[in-house]
């Protein structure tokens, strides 16, 4: 039988590795599509916003590019969306 540390070693063990995989695959459900993407960086550039929502004013994109590193990755992507800025790319198009 485990003494009490070493159980909860495991637990402790076993809890980072489930949050670890449930991140991994809310990041994948965020995760840019091709459509959006077109060059697979990750990013999308405003040229790239712009071809998936012709609307798109180099206003909203800085107000979307929260980090202004002039790229909207995934978090900002998945921030506008919630917020209605921009509609759903995998479910509106």
């Amino acid at each position: 039988m485990m003494d009490c540390p070493t159980l909860i070693g495991k637990n402790v063990k076993n809890a980072t590795l489930v949050a670890a995989l449930v991140t991994s695959v809310a990041f994948s459900a965020n995760a840019m599509s091709a459509d959006t993407d077109t060059d697979g960086d990750g990013m999308a550039s405003f040229a790239e916003l712009q071809l998936v929502y012709p609307f798109l004013t180099v206003s909203m994109f800085m107000d979307i590019d929260t980090n202004g590193d002039g790229l909207v990755d995934d978090e900002e992507m998945a921030i506008a969306v919630e917020l209605g800025n921009l509609a759903d790319p995998e479910t509106d198009s």
